[in-house]
């Protein structure tokens, strides 16, 4: 159980690491789904007592590589359109900067 537990726990610090292009992305996201593919594979064998055989473990990890290049690639494409997406707000996306606090929202002053 303790190994499963750090398992769960790399493939989660693993998975809140960003990327910038869809190559990378994609890698990520087929790493992260071969893993946790093979991870569950094992958990399910494990709980009933018996040894995966490695045609099972392979399959397990297809299964998984294809769901996470899959989901990396959706998210990524997602992402991408709704950064460039124009909104005319000069304080929705200014890169990886944190909010401006000179912008002052005229529509939450209050008042007239």
């Amino acid at each position: 159980m303790k190994k499963l537990i750090n398992v769960f726990l790399t493939l989660a610090l693993l998975s809140s690491s960003a990327c910038t292009t869809l190559n990378q992305s994609v890698k990520l996201g087929a790493t992260i789904g071969t893993a946790t593919g093979v991870a569950a594979v094992h958990a399910g064998y494990n709980d009933a007592g018996v040894k995966p055989d490695s045609s099972t473990v392979l399959t397990g990890a297809a299964v998984g590589l294809a769901l996470g290049v899959l989901t990396s690639y959706i998210t990524h494409k997602e992402i991408d359109k709704d950064r460039y997406k124009p909104t005319g707000d000069p304080d929705t996306y200014f890169g990886d900067l944190p909010p401006n606090p000179f912008i002052i929202n005229m529509n939450n002053q209050g008042g007239n």
